[in-house]
Order: structure tokens, then C-alpha cells, then sequence
């Protein structure tokens, strides 16, 4: 009798374990929810709050939606880790920078495919080369060996005229470097014409859209109206700092000597 009810008793605390263990389960794991995400117009304490333009919504790092007005996302999310990110585009006048984003973007992923491959590429090399250099090694050991009592000797002769030159080239090999480098910059810097003109033509029109195109082509020229020389765009604007700290503001009106 009490052989049973000791095991009658051991069931049921380890049902009861097993019970808590699930629970306890449960509750960190949590159970499905399914997050929706609007972009539409709403009415508050008598106010219009109009929909966004455009709207991406990111929910734990992974786009879930791209949202124009009276668009919805949904998300199935499973456990206690939630976070999302949204990214507005309020205005329709925001478009144009949206696609040279894109633009950019794709740009980046194409760049990243064609570095993947010439490191591939480069490996390839790499291991001819080094197959190449283990069967050279012995005759270019054996080479060394030879040639090194000739080669300190010149070494030794040319060192001091070696040393003058070097003191004497420093200079001009920074000036022309600093110089190649500003050089560069500002031929990476577009101008307010050369802006408008781009976006007049009709092939790029057709890549960014008429819209888009216009819309950029309209803010150069409005600049343009108020005075200034040169794109707005961050290259342009970044290169333009850099620029200004090494001395060279562009921008800076010329005085005559």
C-alpha cells in the first residue's frame, strides 16, 4: 500500500515538473504574433495626419516592407527579441534622392561581386606563384649566394649618392602627391551645369524616370539661381571639405594679385 502510494506520488511531482518545465518554456519562447504595418491617412482630436510617401519598415534587421500610401506590411514574429526600424520618406519631393540611393546601392553590390572575383582570381595567382617559387627556389638560393658579395659592394658604393638623392626628392614626391590627390578631388566634384545638363538628357531620364530626373534637374538650376557653383550631394559636399582643409576652397571667390 505504501509502495503504491509513494509511486502515485512520485507521478505526479514529476508530472508537475514537467508542467513548470513547459511553462517556463513558453514563456521565454512566446507564441506567434503578427505585427501590421499601415501607411494611411488618420483623424486625431480633429487633425489630418496624411499618409507618407514612402515608407520602409525593417523589423529585426530584415526589410518587411516598402510602403506608398495606403499600402500595409505584415510581420510573423516568434519569441521575446522585437525591434523594428522604420524609414520615412514624407514628402513625394524626397523620391529623387530614394532612386539615387537605389542607384548607389546597386552600384555597391555590383562592386562587391567584381572585388569577390579578383580576389579569386588573385588566389589563383597567388598559388601559381608560389608553386612556381618552390621549384626556383634551390637555383635562386644558389644564385643569391653568388651574387651577394657583388651586390654589398655596390650597395656600399652608391648608399651615400642613394642618401642625397633621397633628401633632395622628399619634398617634390609629397607636393606631387598632395597635388595628384586635390586634382582628383576636384575632378570628382560636379558642377550646377554639368548637373542640369545630365538630367536634361533623355537616356538618363529614362534610367531614373522623367520625374525623378526633373525633380533634380529643377533643385540644380534653383541653385544655381541663388548663387552657387557646385552639387549638393554628399560625394560632392565631402569632397569639397576635404578640400577646403588642405587649403583649396573652391568656393572661396578669386582675388586678383
Amino acid at each position: 500500500m505504501k509502495k503504491a502510494s509513494s509511486r502515485s506520488i512520485f507521478f505526479k511531482a514529476a508530472a508537475l515538473v514537467i508542467l513548470v518545465a513547459i511553462a517556463a518554456t513558453m514563456f521565454v519562447i512566446g507564441r506567434g504574433h503578427t505585427v501590421y504595418i499601415d501607411n494611411k491617412s488618420i483623424e486625431y482630436n480633429g487633425e489630418t495626419y496624411k499618409a507618407f510617401n514612402r515608407v520602409n519598415v525593417y523589423v529585426n534587421g530584415e526589410r518587411v516592407g516598402k510602403l506608398s500610401a495606403k499600402e500595409r506590411a505584415k510581420s510573423i514574429n516568434i519569441g521575446q527579441d522585437f525591434k523594428m526600424t522604420i524609414e520615412v520618406t514624407k514628402e513625394k519631393g524626397g523620391e529623387a534622392w530614394d532612386k539615387l540611393n537605389e542607384s548607389a546601392e546597386k552600384f555597391s553590390e555590383k562592386s562587391i561581386e567584381a572585388n569577390e572575383k579578383l580576389i579569386k582570381a588573385g588566389e589563383k595567382f597567388t598559388d601559381a606563384v608560389e608553386k612556381f617559387s618552390d621549384k626556383a627556389a634551390p637555383k635562386i638560393d644558389e644564385l643569391k649566394e653568388k651574387a651577394a658579395p657583388k651586390i654589398d659592394e655596390l650597395k656600399e658604393k652608391a648608399a651615400p649618392a642613394l642618401d642625397e638623392l633621397k633628401g633632395k626628392a622628399a619634398p617634390v614626391v609629397d607636393k606631387v602627391t598632395e597635388s595628384e590627390f586635390i586634382k582628383q578631388l576636384k575632378a570628382g566634384i560636379s558642377s550646377l551645369d554639368e548637373v542640369i545638363d545630365t538630367f536634361s538628357k533623355p537616356e538618363v531620364k529614362e534610367n531614373f524616370g522623367e520625374e525623378a530626373a526633373e525633380q533634380i534637374r529643377k533643385h540644380a538650376e534653383a541653385m544655381k539661381a541663388e548663387g552657387k557653383q557646385f552639387c549638393d550631394c554628399p560625394a560632392c559636399t565631402k569632397a569639397r571639405e576635404i578640400l577646403k582643409d588642405l587649403g583649396e576652397d573652391i568656393e572661396a571667390p578669386e582675388t586678383g594679385e
